[in-house]
């Protein structure tokens, strides 16, 4: 029996869709290329994958330290080739990091699509700021001292450890016809520093971060006759890791620990003739992780299973000398959130502990404010605890705005235990709140 028209054309169809299928060739796989123990051969091979538009894998060799020496991407400031496509690092618990007696520079700037696995990053340095603006303001310092991220980064059973961003450049001395400059802003992110104008991805698995540096601040510039100095610049945010703007930042799994934002710049010296004192420079906050949205959009970031614990914020900078008869300075602020900084987003902490962090002191100067939030600091956002999350043991409390933090309780008495003006201090920082 012959099959009707309408079979026929069914069976046309499916003839025609199977013969289309079979002329597709499977997407092209890149080989996982070996690389050599040696630091040039790993230069050379991420050359040749930025060569190519399909994915390469690397499979460093095991245990090997590859210690880089010069700077393979002199436009961003890396000892290795940025990264332009998809790119695999498989580590094998190899080592990449900066020899040092090696000029400052950061290990990665990633533009593409990166994924590290079973790797130490360690020893990068951001450039610290150089030069002024037109008013003598200093430049700041560059973030990411491990990692400059600008593109998706998955990070997986690695070690991210002793990377420091960027010093800010010291404020340009006063003149007879112009004022002493700011210092530069330290750069964020001694670890990792990401940001990107639309979303991105860094997920980070199982990994150690610790031992990490933000930038400190720069000094003001020194007065001249009756001119003040400028005052010290503010240290950087996030010294373990730096999430902006479109960074959705995923931690599963691992420790955070050991890492310290960067002290506030000094003031600067006032004019000899009654010249009065720079104000000290903010200390860093965020000595462990800062996350801060941008433009009202929430990307909810969330920690999962991690230990925040042992991290520092900064102290503040000290204020300058007067000039004789010259106003004191401002003493510099310290950095809050020796644990994390969130601002302007939703965090979730689930079973995460956030211990033993510390803020930073405020520097030396006139109205030095109490330090305040060792573990969590918020500005309009919202941190949630679950599954056993705490938030305990910081100095000299546990978060700035406990509202923020339901679940968090600020207990003195611990700050207490470490000097007889803690109770005064506890009490001074809960009005400073409000």
């Amino acid at each position: 029996m012959m099959p009707s028209a309408g079979s026929r054309r069914r069976i046309a169809t499916t003839a025609t869709v199977l013969g289309t299928f079979a002329l597709v060739a499977p997407p092209a796989q890149a080989a996982e290329t070996a690389v050599p123990c040696d630091p040039t051969a790993l230069v050379q091979a991420i050359t040749d994958a930025n060569a190519t538009p399909e994915p390469d894998t690397l499979s460093l060799a095991a245990n090997c330290v590859y210690t880089l020496t010069t700077v393979a991407d002199a436009t961003w400031n890396a000892g290795l080739p940025s990264i332009r496509g998809k790119l695999t690092v498989h580590g094998n618990h190899a080592t990449i990091e900066r020899a040092k007696d090696a000029p400052r520079f950061r290990i990665i700037s990633n533009w593409g699509d990166l994924t590290l696995n079973e790797i130490t990053i360690a020893g990068g340095h951001a450039s610290d700021g150089a030069g002024t603006n037109s008013y003598g303001d200093a430049n700041p310092g560059g973030s990411g001292g491990g990692i400059e991220n600008w593109g998706p980064l998955t990070i997986t059973d690695s070690v991210i450890s002793g990377n420091t961003a960027g010093a800010g450049a010291p404020g340009t001395d006063a003149t007879a016809t112009t004022y002493a400059g700011r210092g530069g802003g330290g750069g964020f992110g001694g670890g990792i520093s990401s940001y990107s104008s639309s979303q991105i991805t860094l997920t980070i698995t199982r990994t150690t971060i610790t031992g990490n540096a933000s930038g400190s601040g720069g000094p003001g510039g020194n007065g001249v006759a009756a001119k003040p100095g400028g005052r010290g610049g503010t240290a950087g945010f996030g010294a373990g890791v730096d999430a902006l703007s479109g960074t959705v930042l995923r931690i599963t799994g691992g420790t955070i620990t050991g890492n310290s934002a960067g002290s506030g710049g000094k003031g600067g010296t006032g004019g000899a003739e009654g010249g009065g004192a720079g104000d000290g420079g903010g200390g860093g906050a965020a000595g462990g992780v800062f996350v801060s949205s941008s433009g009202g959009v929430l990307l909810n970031p969330a920690i999962v299973g991690a230990t925040v614990s042992g991290n520092q914020a900064g102290r503040g900078g000290d204020a300058g000398v007067a000039g004789p008869g010259g106003y004191s300075g401002y003493s510099g602020y310290g950095g809050r959130g020796g644990g994390l900084g969130v601002f302007d987003d939703n965090l979730t902490l689930d079973e995460v502990k956030v211990s033993d962090n510390a803020a930073g002191e405020p520097g030396a100067g006139s109205y030095p404010l109490p330090a305040s939030g060792g573990g969590i600091l918020t500005l309009d956002a919202h941190v949630t605890l679950v599954n056993g999350a705490v938030v305990s043991g910081n100095l000299p409390d546990n978060c700035v705005s406990p509202a923020d933090v339901p679940g968090c309780v600020n207990d003195f008495r611990t700050a207490e235990a470490h000097g007889p003006d803690q109770r005064a201090v506890a009490e001074r920082a809960a009005v400073i709140r409000g």
